[in-house]
């Protein structure tokens, strides 16, 4: 009887031994379903891809004629095939290969702690500040680009853990062969066998996922095309009105309607350029949360407020969040359609939800812009760090009414609030021109710069860079510095940012009449004549940005029809210089400036040029070649630009604003003796009647020592009007 229950138990024991076991066995990593989606762009689906990703809340369709036009995208460094996922009960990990000894990678969206990216470990989620590792910022993004030629993107609204060729499967080892003698116990040698000894991978480890991704490979055939190609798939970059590329000014955040029409009138008094008049959080009633009504106490007469500023030619920018106050008017038609924790005491919005979203839009355009508001900074919208325990953000545990869980909402949540303030623009044909403090991928499209509280100048270009990989515009803020050699460096920085910003809102005089922050505070303003000096160098400054104006404006259109970004990474134009894989304080204006800023208040810097071509100072015209290092000494605030050799630059005479009926009177400067074509673009500045084909190319060339210009096109009106032509330096 004994043996009789051994024999009937230790069969099942093996049984349930042998599924415990199973069970506990490593899923082995599946090949993905390929389709193609676009020219050069193909899509690989594991299992079932989440509901909500970026790719489903996309603002354009991807732009199929212009990935067609782009060149054939050459071959992949492996087979996609070899990109193989693993879907278990708790998380998605895609793991793409990366045998690339020779090569670098970079991209994963804003990052202000590095650029190049092979090596690293990144957490990839929105975050207001650094919190100790890489990845964290206001525009996380899982697509990074190789200098081997192509782009991966992994669409998913998760926190994602990257793991950037660092890591190494043991089935890709193969055993060494045994060494005799004593071991090398040098420096070197330790710290050469810490790195990955087998084939490398970008892995990919997606927490919270456990149905399925779909990842996207983007063609070459070199770095350039991949951002391109992707920025298409994107549907293309974003097109802003021609006054969002002049200067935009923000007052005092406590503000009243006197103090704000003194700033405004100060401008103008100077001569110092402005576009856009920014009010800060005092405008409202409620500001933590947000109200988003006027204050009656410090803008008596709100309406009659935005009407002088109109007349002085300023666009009404409003800051704001999207936190809800009780005391809104918004509150009870959005109490049910936002989530189930408050942030400030406000409501947190169901953007997901389009009733949310369409209730918050209406608002916004019956009560605001209706009323002559031209666009929004939209704040708060991303995330504090871990160790910040202030009431910031809604748990990663949020439940929200249309489903989508706390973790993707907050990945998500300035992306789809982008989209529901522009849908307000859309509506009336009228572009808009915004500031926003978090956004994620697919977001190309989207009229709205990426700001943050970042204030070191390597932050600020690092974030420039970066943002050129991943289809991101960033703009730094002008807010204070420490010594007037320092204000005027980092004005000149931000006049070649994709906008150009003012933003002291912390102290109640604008920084021409007192730029040291705690004399500001205090109304100790300089003198009269020191207040003149501070504004004519601002207004020199800004006159530079000014004269660029209609070139930056032609960049943002290549920008919307072929996904080239209008300020970028040298590297994206000059792949084959291995030199700039590491120059991340330079960076390309348009087709045809590279820039190079003073950092801090110094007046003194190396520049590197990239080689293949020949640069000509902008101000000395002197002549530099490819491939050479020089050092350069000038007056803090006068930016080193440089013009590439066979180019014709258009300069405009500066205007204080650019209003509807502004025609550019431009001097075409020609470097080189062979300069090629130069294609401006021109339209109204304001409608999105472009995209339904009312606009003109005006075709500059330089042909027989002379130019020429053709304009050709739909759009009856003139924005450009050639007053001459200038030789600036021929090749020798």
């Amino acid at each position: 009887m004994k043996n009789r229950w051994i024999l009937f138990v230790f069969p099942l024991v093996f049984l349930v031994w042998s599924s415990l076991e199973a069970a506990g066995a490593p899923e082995v990593p599946e090949s993905g379903e390929i389709s193609a989606v676009g020219a050069g762009v193909w899509r690989l689906r594991f299992g079932t891809p989440e509901a909500f990703t970026p790719v489903r809340f996309r603002e354009r369709a991807p732009d199929e004629a212009a990935l067609e036009a782009l060149p054939k995208p050459g071959n992949l460094p492996f087979a996609l095939e070899d990109i193989r996922c693993r879907v278990t009960g708790s998380r998605t990990v895609v793991y793409v290969p990366c045998q690339e000894a020779a090569d670098q990678l970079y991209g994963f969206g804003l990052d202000p702690a590095c650029y190049r990216q092979k090596g690293l470990r990144k957490r990839l989620t929105v975050s207001a500040g650094k919190i100790g590792e890489t990845g964290a910022s206001h525009g996380p993004v899982p697509f990074y680009v190789s200098t081997k030629g192509y782009g991966v993107y992994v669409d998913t609204a998760r926190v994602p853990l990257v793991h950037v060729a660092r890591l190494t499967p043991k089935a890709s080892v193969l055993r060494r062969s045994s060494e005799k003698g004593e071991p090398d116990t040098s420096e070197a040698e330790l710290y050469r066998a810490r790195k990955a000894q087998g084939r490398t991978e970008v892995l990919f480890d997606l927490p919270g996922n456990h149905s399925g991704v779909d990842v996207f490979v983007f063609g070459g055939p070199a770095l350039r095309h991949a951002v391109q190609r992707y920025n298409l798939f994107s549907g293309g970059g974003c097109m802003p009105p021609m006054w969002g590329l002049g200067l935009k000014y923000r007052t005092y955040t406590k503000a009243d309607q006197a103090s704000a029409l003194r700033h405004a009138r100060g401008l103008r008094r100077w001569g110092i350029p402005a576009d856009m008049f920014g009010l800060e959080p005092g405008w409202q009633t409620r500001a933590y949360s947000c109200s988003l009504v006027w204050s009656e106490e410090r803008f008596p007469d709100h309406a009659q407020l935005v009407r002088e500023l109109n007349e002085m030619g300023f666009k009404v920018n409003l800051w704001e969040h999207a936190y809800i106050h009780p005391t809104s008017p918004l509150f009870e038609p959005l109490l049910a359609r936002s989530g189930d924790y408050l942030v400030w005491g406000g409501l947190v919005v169901d953007f997901v939800d389009p009733e949310a979203s369409k209730i918050f839009a209406d608002y916004h355009e019956t009560y605001l812009v209706d009323q002559g508001i031209a666009g929004f900074k939209a704040d708060e919208c991303d995330r504090q760090p871990i160790f910040d325990c202030t009431p910031f953000n809604y748990p990663y545990c949020s439940v929200f009414p249309s489903g989508i869980d706390g973790d993707q909402m907050t990945q998500l949540y300035g992306y789809l609030y982008q989209r529901s303030l522009n849908s307000v623009f859309r509506k009336k044909d009228r572009r808009t021109w915004g500031d926003v403090r978090a956004t994620t991928a697919l977001a190309a499209p989207l009229p709205f710069t990426l700001y943050s509280d970042a204030y070191a100048f390597d932050e600020y270009l690092r974030q420039l860079l970066n943002a050129s990989f991943t289809g991101l515009l960033w703009s730094p803020e002008v807010r204070e510095a420490g010594s007037y050699e320092e204000l005027m460096n980092r004005l000149a920085l931000s006049s070649f940012a994709p906008q150009m910003c003012m933003n002291p809102w912390f102290v109640p005089n604008p920084l021409w009449e007192q730029y040291d922050r705690v004399k500001n505070e205090r109304n100790e303003l300089l003198p009269e004549e020191e207040q003149a000096r501070v504004a004519g160098r601002m207004r020199d400054i800004v006159n530079l940005r000014m004269q660029l104006l209609p070139y930056l404006y032609a960049a943002f259109y290549t920008y919307r029809s072929e996904g080239l970004p209008p300020i970028r990474s040298l590297l994206l134009d000059f792949p084959e210089d291995r030199k700039l894989r590491q120059v991340d304080n330079e960076f390309l204006f348009g087709d045809h400036i590279l820039v190079a800023p003073f950092m801090g208040s110094s007046g003194s810097r190396e520049v590197y040029f990239p080689a293949g071509t020949h640069w000509i100072d902008y101000r000395s015209l002197e002549r530099h070649a490819g491939g050479e290092t020089a050092s350069v000494t000038r007056t803090p605030g006068d930016t080193p630009i440089f013009v590439k050799e066979n180019t014709l630059l258009p300069i405009a005479e500066p205007v204080t604003h650019v209003a509807p009926d502004t025609v550019f009177d431009i001097t075409v400067q020609v470097y080189g003796d062979a300069p090629a074509p130069f294609v401006l673009f021109e339209d109204d500045g304001e409608t999105f009647a472009y995209e339904r084909g009312a606009f003109n190319t005006v075709t500059l060339a330089w042909v027989g020592g002379a130019g020429t210009m053709l304009r050709e096109g739909k759009y009856t009106g003139q924005r450009y009007r050639i007053v001459g032509w200038e030789l600036m330096a021929a090749a020798p």
